[in-house]
């Protein structure tokens, strides 16, 4: 009994958890098969004789606090406001070390995925927008806005050496700039009965974490409470609390602060990714997508015109944004196309970014109230995503990598 415990012991010790975690993050589509594994898990649970429990056990409150100050937020909230702040973290650090370390550092590199990020973004809401403008439904025009990264670059590892890297790069910095720009859509107008005050001291404390970083006098430790502090004083706010992780990715300082050491910016991203890639997203997919799979919902007048803006949002808008946005920056010249890429790969990436699961998941719950909307907009992400996978997918594999004379201009 004693030997099974030691080797219980063994296999849970951290720096072996670590090893592990860091092995499977060697696989680009771990994170996509985790989320596809939790949101089939949810499917289940939703449509089975699970589903009672599955949706008392979300609803279930849990209260933090100390004395007369609390926190009180069902489960479900707990991971979409408390948990997804990791995410977005991650997501600041990695846009981060991209602009100051990365290729991104390069005007004419940067610009482009930049544009086609932003081309994205804009033409799936204008499509939303045109099927939901005299609806109720209009507060659900940033549903089809967001890009999975998790999926998205899961699909493009299936597809192996054809891809060329600098396609790669593109795709993750469109999909890294297109969560920020969601992230300041749902600080703008997803956001209620905003305290100004709470504001301007989370602005004030970003500031101090910020000059702190300048003058390299920020430790580890401070870092942390200041993590902690800001989401408290962000969800006090009326900002959606998320919304402090990005912040604080972006303010990790990524100079280094010793000899022979990493930095802070370094600690925190190899800390959080197996965090937010095996905990975090999955149990978020676990969380929102537990929807039942009947035709009821549609029955509402507004359901069609949801699902329309959203299916035709990601499938269409998605693709005509970035391959427009990019064909105008390499028109005029400020942009170049990626090294040993053609404008079918940029079309191909175009397609997977209509992925949008995640965080297209996250603002359908911010935007509506009423189930029925969200449990229509729910199946549409999921519909929606599943389609631009499977098209980006087949346009990309059957895409041989053009020779260097070869390359479209």
């Amino acid at each position: 009994m004693q030997r099974k415990i030691l080797q219980i012991v063994k296999v849970l010790h951290p720096s072996r958890i670590s090893g592990m975690s860091q092995y499977l993050l060697k696989d680009e589509a771990i994170s996509g098969k985790f989320i596809l594994g939790a949101t089939l898990l949810a499917l289940v649970a939703a449509n089975t004789a699970l589903s009672s429990g599955y949706e008392h056990f979300w609803h279930t409150h849990l209260n933090v606090g100390l004395g007369s100050w609390s926190i009180d937020k069902d489960l479900r909230h707990w991971v979409d406001e408390g948990l997804m702040a990791i995410f977005f973290l991650v997501v600041g650090l990695e846009l981060k070390r991209e602009l100051i370390q990365g290729e991104l550092r390069k005007f004419r590199t940067a610009i482009l995925p930049f544009a086609a990020a932003l081309g994205g973004m804009v033409v799936p809401a204008v499509i939303y927008l045109s099927f939901n403008m005299s609806s109720e439904a209009v507060n659900g025009w940033a549903i089809p806005m967001a890009t999975d990264i998790a999926f998205a670059i899961g699909i493009l590892a299936l597809i192996g050496k054809g891809i060329p890297p600098a396609i790669r790069l593109f795709l993750l910095t469109l999909a890294i700039v297109d969560d920020v720009g969601a992230i300041i859509v749902i600080a703008v107008f997803y956001s209620q009965g905003i305290n100004v005050g709470l504001l301007i001291a989370s602005a004030l404390l970003c500031a101090l974490l910020f000059l702190a970083g300048r003058a390299r006098k920020l430790s580890m430790p401070i870092y942390v409470i200041g993590c902690i502090v800001l989401w408290l004083v962000v969800n006090a706010s009326g900002i959606h609390a998320s919304i402090a992780g990005a912040a604080m990715g972006l303010l990790a300082p990524l100079a280094i602060a010793g000899r022979g050491s990493k930095s802070i910016a370094e600690r925190t991203e190899h800390a959080m990714i197996p965090i937010s890639t095996f905990i975090v997203v999955p149990l978020f997919a676990f969380a929102n997508t537990g929807v039942v799979l009947s035709l009821s919902s549609f029955n509402n007048d507004s359901a069609l015109p949801i699902a329309a803006g959203i299916v035709l949002g990601l499938v269409v808008g998605k693709v005509v944004g970035i391959v427009g946005a990019s064909w105008l920056m390499i028109r005029f010249k400020f942009a170049d196309l990626p090294t040993g890429s053609s404008w079918t790969h940029i079309v191909g990436v175009g397609l997977l970014a209509g992925i949008g699961f995640t965080v297209s998941i996250f603002v359908t719950e911010l935007a509506f109230n009423q189930d029925e909307f969200i449990t229509v907009a729910k199946l549409s992400i999921i519909a929606a995503s599943a389609i631009s996978g499977c098209l980006g997918l087949l346009v990309l594999k059957y895409k041989k990598r053009p020779r260097n004379n070869e390359v479209a201009r």
